[in-house]
């Protein structure tokens, strides 16, 4: 009787079973890759890049608030502090309006004529028009100057102020090596009445992310508050798309307490702010007790009475008694920190 062998299959069929269970496996894996890539794709589009390639840009336009009158540097500072990374662009002028900002920041052209209506070479020209004296002040005597492009000749605006015959801007070609206008032999170059100086940091700027505080001068003189949300919508509409942008509200001065009408026109003018540009608005209401740890602020018995009125606590306000509109450093920290959560908030 011939025995019966038992065959062990395990060699065949284990190799058989691995080859299988691999294209199994190898076909699933390759799926799976070709799903996350897709997805990576999709999530690329839907998602920035973490290599970010926007301006980083922080530019701050504005009047005396923007450069920290009162304290000891620009609130533009302590953003730039919280991200070092960022390059921190600071353009205000004490006592302006918005209108002069607005022409500043690239919204509103600025216009001029020169007497003689040309250039001769590289000399200076006098302006004898211009539709906005964007680098004046009432408050000080400074000379401010800005580059620029006028007719295609590349060139400086300069205000002075000369106590013998006052206020006067000029316009002047720039070296030979940065400008049309060959300084040897001189050229003329009509300038015809009314003509678009454009200025050199507004076109840079328009990329970057701009934090705008217009308005609180003009308030203070009585303007319309159509017109100074005229000139902060062109400003807003000059900046480039993706618009990445904060307006910051108009701050009440130390006597714009409740029940007064400088409250009641403030408030109006920073719903109206609030309503036209939602996330993008950053309110000046009084500080929280919350706001205010962050800063190392513990507030006076009356402080808290000036923040039951609606106001900035005397304690943020600037240490000059007759001052009633500019803040300190605390104040102006305080400031900072709500643009810092702003920028964050909304990604810029």
């Amino acid at each position: 009787m011939k025995s019966s062998q038992h065959t062990d299959p395990g060699p065949a069929i284990s190799g058989r079973m691995s080859r299988r269970r691999f294209f199994r496996q190898s076909g699933a894996a390759a799926l799976s890759t070709m799903l996350l890539t897709s997805c990576d794709n999709l999530l690329d589009k839907i998602i920035p890049s973490k290599k970010d390639k926007r301006d980083k840009t922080l530019a701050f336009f504005g009047d005396s608030l923007t450069i920290g009158a009162g304290g000891t540097r620009p609130f533009g500072e302590w953003v730039g502090n919280v991200f070092p990374e960022r390059p921190v662009f600071n353009d205000g002028i004490n006592g302006q309006i918005a209108l002069s900002i607005a022409i500043r920041q690239g919204g509103v052209p600025l216009t001029l004529s020169v007497a003689g209506g040309k250039f001769d070479g590289v000399k200076p020209v006098a302006v004898t028009k211009i539709n906005n004296e964007f680098l004046s002040t009432p408050l000080n005597a400074n000379v401010y100057s800005r580059t620029g492009t006028l007719v295609g000749v590349k060139c400086t605006i300069t205000r002075k102020f000369l106590p013998e015959i006052g206020e006067r801007y000029t316009v002047e070609p720039l070296a030979k090596s940065d400008t049309e206008v060959p300084a040897d032999p001189p050229v003329e170059i009509e300038i015809p009445d009314g003509s678009v100086f454009e200025l050199d940091d507004a076109v840079r700027l328009r990329t970057a992310t701009q934090i705008l505080w217009y308005g609180r001068n003009d308030i203070s003189e009585g303007k319309p508050g159509a017109d100074i949300l005229a000139t902060i919508k062109s400003s807003v509409d000059y900046i480039a798309e993706p618009r990445r942008y904060l307006v910051l509200g108009i701050l009440c001065a130390a006597t714009e307490n409740k029940g007064t009408d400088g409250y009641a026109r403030v408030t109006a003018f920073n719903d109206e702010l609030a309503l036209l540009y939602g996330k993008s608005y950053v309110a000046m209401t009084p500080p929280t007790e919350s706001e205010m740890s962050d800063i190392g602020y513990a507030p006076s018995p009356g402080d808290m009475e000036d923040i039951e009125k609606g106001n900035f606590p005397r304690g943020m306000r600037a240490a000059n008694s007759t001052d009633q509109i500019h803040l300190n450093d605390f104040g102006y920290q305080l400031v900072a920190n709500r643009v810092v959560k702003k920028i964050r908030e909304l990604d810029y």
